[in-house]
């Protein structure tokens, strides 16, 4: 354990020394420093050294990264890599299938497909990856994304998508939430949804005995809830009049 330990910072060293010999130095013979680079097997001075040599290999530097299985290095080289392929470097990321660097190259590459990136954050099953995408990526299918969260139930980010969200379906959505029925996201939405049905709302956090009344206290000091409160009491006792 300790020598395969030892043998790791040797090679990264290694790795810093011929990133760093090929930034300083002027005699350096960069075929043969991108092969050594590669050859350590260091993600990170690997890209280091197809950012800032004046001189690399950059389709055998994306390889050796996909061969290393490093997402957090291949999206990096999409951004700050001269010459990069992006449909080696999205097949990659998606393969390997972690969404936070997924998410991250849809908001920051020059060239990404959105559609199977959706699809990707969605196989994750981690519905706040997709809130995110919603959020920051420049192009992004609103309906798809919509779909996608009441797929993955979650209702704090189908709360979020309702405050942030520049398209959101408040009908299917509050249905949903109602459907999911954790009075904290209930609450919250009555507080930034642009449309809201409280009086089903309030019903829900009304019979939700164990959780409920936190939320439900909130409520009636918050300035929107505790103004649509008054509206359903007036509305009852007018009704009660009648009869």
């Amino acid at each position: 354990m300790g020598s395969k330990v030892m043998q790791k910072e040797i090679d990264r060293h290694a790795a810093e020394r011929l990133w760093r010999a090929g930034v300083e130095q002027t005699d350096v013979d960069f075929d043969a420093a991108v092969i050594a680079i590669l050859n350590t097997g260091d993600p990170e001075y690997i890209f280091r050294a197809g950012r800032d040599w004046r001189s690399f290999d950059y389709a055998a530097g994306l390889e050796r990264l996909i061969m290393l299985g490093d997402p957090e290095f291949i999206h990096k080289a999409g951004i700050f890599w001269n010459k990069f392929d992006y449909t080696a470097g999205m097949n990659a990321l998606f393969g390997i299938a972690d969404p936070e660097y997924v998410y991250r190259a849809g908001r920051f590459w020059k060239n990404f497909d959105h559609q199977r990136g959706l699809d990707a954050l969605a196989a994750s099953g981690k519905a706040r990856y997709v809130y995110y995408a919603g959020q920051e990526w420049k192009v992004f299918n609103y309906g798809r994304g919509f779909e996608l969260l009441m797929e993955l139930g979650s209702a704090e980010y189908i709360f979020y998508a309702g405050a942030h969200w520049k398209e959101f379906d408040y009908r299917n959505g509050f249905d949903r939430l109602m459907e999911l029925g954790i009075s904290e996201f209930i609450f919250k939405a009555g507080t930034l949804w642009r449309e809201f049905d409280y009086r089903r709302a309030w019903k829900k956090l009304e019979n939700d005995i164990q959780n409920g009344a936190e939320w439900r206290g909130k409520a009636f000091t918050h300035p929107v809830w505790n103004r649509e409160l008054q509206a359903i009491w007036r509305d009852a006792v007018i009704k009660l009049n009648i009869l």
